[in-house]
Formats: structure tokens, C-alpha cells, sequence
């Protein structure tokens, strides 16, 4: 008796013990299965990081494998994208440097038309050389102004050139050159004061001691002069016409004073752009950017037939006179 209830304890417990085992293998495998399921939850999760951080990437960079360092491509590939934009950007600007001398070449015809118009209104009929343009040089002579006459003088250019008193007795081998040369010479005060903001006897002054300096140099006083700036009156035309003298002012004005050099291309592109038959253009001599490139400019302008005149060659004018007449306000 006491073995069969020892056979049957051991039955039992044997019975019990395999039961255990069977549920710890069945928890094991559940663990198991579970963290499988946990490891494979950040994979979506990796790959969505680098799609969302890179717009426009290629389809090769979205499929990439979840592991850390394959992720670090696609970012790569953003940095590499970026990197290009600016190459696109300098061949951008690349083209439209690269096709400004055509676009000039077509456009003083477009662009003029529209300053043609009220300006050829106030025109009087004495214009005698209506398809020349009038270059003119305000404020010499300069150190460049040498340089500037000899490339008139190879091409053949008669320009005018609005001259300074104090710089006429401090230069006047120049002075003489453009006499002998063909050039016309014009007053602009001895010391480049605004003419409608000083007394008359300033007025008076700095076209009459300019007018002699020229006179002593050339033989002959000038007939035009300009005011600074372009600050006239008609206190500053009636005293030019007591001195013998027409008012000029200007038709295109470059602004190359305040331009020239801080775009060593804006004078050559604004002359190819602007000029027009018939007008005068304002320029200033003591510029070196300002003669280099209109020299360059030269040669197109000539390419393209226009001529050039002095502004006793461009229209006739009487001491008193304005011109452009718009001038007179």
C-alpha cells in the first residue's frame, strides 16, 4: 500500500513538473516573440526620418535600411542638393552678363523711344546735325583725360568738354590739345560752385575767371557753358548770356560720378543701352572706369553707325540760350 501511494505521488508531481516546463517554454517563446516585435517597430520609424527631412531626394535614398549608419546617406544627399544651388545660381548670372552685348546692341532704339518723345518737343528747329550724338566731359581736365583723347583721336571723335577754371591753369598742356585736337570747350565755373545758390557777383565771377583762363590758353572764350549739378536760373542764363555764353545741360545722364565704381560694366552698359541719335550724354573725364569704358563702348557705338559731334556741330545756338529748352523751368 505504501508504495503504490509512493508511485502515485510520483506520478503527480511528475505530471506537475512537466506541466511547469511546459508553460515556461510557452512564456520563453512569448518573450521572444515579443521582442522580435518590438525590434522591428523602429525600422518604419528610421525611415521616415530621413524622407521627411530631405524634400525632392531620389527614391534610392527613401528605401534605405533602417540601420544608424545607412541613415546618415540620405542627409548626405540633402547636403549635396543644397551645395548645388548655388552653382545654379552663378550660372544664372553667367547668362545674363554673357548676352549684354547683343541685348545692348538691340535695345538703344526700345529704351530711347521713350525719353524721344517729350524731348524732341522741346527741341528747336536749329538742330543742324540731328542723327550725331553729343558726348560730353564734365568736371576736368583729369589725370585720365590724356588717355581719353588719344582714343578720340584714333577713332576720329570730336566730343565737348565742360571744363573746371582751376583745373584749366593747373593743366593746361590738355587744355590746348583738345583745342588743337577739334574738341569744343565749355565753361563750368572755376571751382564747381552751384550757380542758382551763390550771390551774382560769385555768379559772375566763376564764369568770367574761367572764361579768361580758357581764353589765355586757346586764344578764343568759350560759347557754352554748364552749371554744377545742373542747378540753373534764370538769374544763371542771363548772366551766361551777358558773358556770351549758352546754357547746356544734358539729354542722358549715366550718373556715372556715383556708379562707375561700383560696377566697373555699368558706363559700357548704360551707353549701349541709352544712346540715341540726336541726343547729348553727360559723362565725367575724371573718372578712370568712366574713360575705360566708354572707350570699349566706343567701338560698339561706332559699329553700329552711330556718328558724333561737338555741340556747336549738334545744334545752332545764341548767347542766352537753353538747351535741351525742357531745361527751362
Amino acid at each position: 500500500m505504501k508504495n503504490s501511494k509512493t508511485s502515485r505521488r510520483l506520478a503527480i508531481f511528475l505530471v506537475i513538473a512537466v506541466t511547469l516546463s511546459l508553460l515556461g517554454a510557452i512564456a520563453l517563446a512569448i518573450t521572444t516573440s515579443g521582442c522580435a516585435v518590438t525590434k522591428s517597430i523602429p525600422a518604419p520609424a528610421m525611415t521616415r526620418e530621413p524622407s521627411s527631412g530631405t524634400t525632392g531626394t531620389s527614391p534610392q535614398s527613401q528605401t534605405t535600411s533602417p540601420s544608424p549608419s545607412q541613415t546618415t546617406t540620405p542627409r548626405q544627399t540633402s547636403e549635396t542638393t543644397t551645395s548645388t544651388l548655388p552653382s545654379l545660381d552663378i550660372s544664372k548670372k553667367t547668362r545674363k552678363t554673357t548676352p549684354t552685348t547683343t541685348i545692348k546692341r538691340t535695345k538703344p532704339k526700345t529704351t530711347e523711344n521713350k525719353q524721344t518723345d517729350p524731348l524732341t518737343t522741346a527741341r528747336p528747329v536749329s538742330l543742324s546735325a540731328p542723327g550725331a550724338v553729343a558726348i560730353t566731359f564734365d568736371d576736368g581736365p583729369g589725370k585720365y583725360t590724356g588717355q581719353l583723347l588719344d582714343a578720340l583721336k584714333e577713332y576720329g571723335i570730336k566730343v565737348t568738354f565742360f571744363v573746371q577754371g582751376q583745373f584749366v591753369e593747373s593743366r593746361p598742356d590738355l587744355i590746348q590739345r583738345m583745342h588743337a585736337e577739334g574738341h569744343q570747350i565749355g565753361n563750368h565755373t572755376y571751382s564747381h560752385k552751384f550757380l542758382s545758390q551763390v550771390s551774382s557777383d560769385v555768379r559772375r565771377s566763376q564764369l568770367m575767371s574761367t572764361s579768361d583762363a580758357i581764353e589765355r590758353i586757346t586764344g578764343s572764350r568759350p560759347t557754352i557753358m554748364r552749371p554744377p549739378g545742373g542747378y540753373g536760373s534764370e538769374a544763371v542764363y542771363v548772366e551766361a548770356g551777358k558773358q556770351g555764353m549758352a546754357t547746356i545741360f544734358w539729354d542722358i545722364d549715366p550718373a556715372d560720378w556715383k556708379k562707375s565704381n561700383k560696377n566697373v560694366n555699368y558706363v559700357y552698359n548704360y551707353l549701349l543701352s541709352h544712346t540715341h541719335k540726336g541726343k547729348i550724354i553727360l559723362l565725367h573725364d575724371i573718372h578712370e572706369t568712366t574713360v575705360k569704358r566708354f572707350i570699349r563702348a566706343l567701338l560698339v557705338l561706332i559699329e553700329h553707325g552711330f556718328t558724333f559731334a561737338t555741340i556747336a556741330e549738334l545744334v545752332q545756338l545764341e548767347p542766352g540760350d537753353v538747351y535741351p529748352a525742357r531745361w527751362r523751368r
